[in-house]
C-alpha cells in the first residue's frame, strides 16, 4: 500500500506526483485512440489525481500481485 499526504511530502511529489500521475498521463493518447475513454473524462481524472497532492489531498494505492491458471 502506498499513502501520501501533506505529512508526507516526499511521497506527495516522489510517487503521487512524479510515479502515480506521470504514468497515468502517459497514456492518455493511446486510451483516447483505442476509445476507451473521451478526452474529457480523462483530464478530469488528471485533475483529480493533482488534487490529491495539495495541501489538504489524500492519495492512497494498493497494489496486488495475482497469478492466472489455465
Amino acid at each position: 500500500m502506498v499513502y501520501a499526504d501533506s505529512s508526507r511530502p516526499e511521497m506527495v511529489e516522489g510517487f503521487t506526483r512524479n510515479t502515480f500521475t506521470a504514468m497515468i498521463e502517459g497514456v492518455r493518447e493511446q486510451a483516447i485512440k483505442l476509445g476507451m475513454i473521451k478526452p474529457e473524462a480523462f483530464d478530469e481524472g488528471i485533475r483529480d489525481l493533482y488534487r490529491t497532492t495539495e495541501e489538504d489531498g489524500v492519495f492512497c494505492y494498493t497494489f496486488f500481485k495475482a497469478t492466472g491458471i489455465k
